[in-house]
């Protein structure tokens, strides 16, 4: 059967239009991969944000023609945390981004991690191997909009050698949408601990959930946007009179058993979960 003009149109038209989307779509990612390959290069060893440093042993870049996936050994992050050297090796990581649509990063990391840290406290320090170790990152014009990070079944110790394990563990940022603000929340599920987690939590954590907001967020803006230091930022936050307001929490441990909405927190028991970020 010989097909007219217009028939010949309507079928191949669809596939010419998807022919030119595969093209345009494989142009975009070599693009994309080769800008971002010698930007890495240049990157490892140096400031990726204000005090921030990035370094890593070996890179691999794949995900042709939709995605971009770079798998990192020896990776690390290093420099000023809100109240001082902030430092988190892990042995692999990988970062995973649409050559399309919205912009969102997928980051997973695996095998051996080690975090430390400083607060109000003092300084701090965790290794440990996590079962999945996962998040996520969506930016705007304005910078970080929102940040999830998930971790599964991990174990390991603190700077005391004090063995631990945790089943389950959630950290939630966004900027809040109705106001001049963070939005927070943390979760834990089947946390065990060697040694007291906190004085107000005992040995075991059945259940932690907290909400809380961060008053001044747009203090943070810079920060959000890969423009300022992260030490200056939180110390104007301060000054600038910022709050954090504990809008939900409930609590199932072996210390305390507790459910409330928009709690005083007068000791800061559950504030200071949250003061190594700001």
């Amino acid at each position: 059967m010989r097909l007219n003009y217009s028939s010949r149109f309507w079928l191949f038209a669809p596939l010419a239009l998807l022919a030119a989307v595969a093209l345009v779509v494989m142009a975009q990612w070599w693009n994309l991969a080769g800008a971002l390959d010698k930007k890495l290069d240049a990157l490892n060893g140096h400031e990726a944000a204000p005090g921030i440093t990035v370094s890593f042993a070996t890179k691999a870049i794949s995900g042709f023609p939709f995605n971009i996936n770079i798998v990192f050994t020896g990776f690390a992050v290093a420099g000023q945390g809100a109240h001082g050297p902030l430092r988190w090796t892990s042995e692999k990581f990988a970062l995973h981004r649409l050559t399309y649509g919205r912009a969102q990063d997928i980051y997973e990391a695996a095998g051996n991690q080690v975090l430390s840290w400083s607060d109000g406290g003092g300084s701090h320090s965790l290794k440990f191997l996590p079962g999945a170790l996962h998040a996520s990152a969506i930016t705007d014009a304005k910078g970080l909009l929102r940040f999830d990070l998930d971790m599964i079944e991990a174990g390991g110790s603190d700077g005391r050698g004090r063995r631990f394990t945790a089943a389950h563990v959630q950290w939630h940022m966004r900027r809040d949408p109705a106001g001049d603000a963070l939005d927070v929340m943390v979760k834990g599920e089947g946390i065990k601990s060697e040694g007291a987690i906190a004085s107000l939590f005992g040995d075991q954590i059945k259940t932690l959930e907290l909400y809380a907001t961060l008053t001044h967020g747009k203090v943070f803006a810079p920060l959000l946007a890969g423009k300022a230091n992260w030490s200056e930022r939180a110390a104007a936050w301060r000054a600038a009179g910022g709050e954090t307001k504990i809008t939900s929490v409930n609590v199932q441990s072996a210390g305390v058993t507790l459910q409330a909405k928009d709690f005083a927190d007068s000791d800061n028991d559950l504030r200071d979960l949250l003061e190594p970020f700001y």
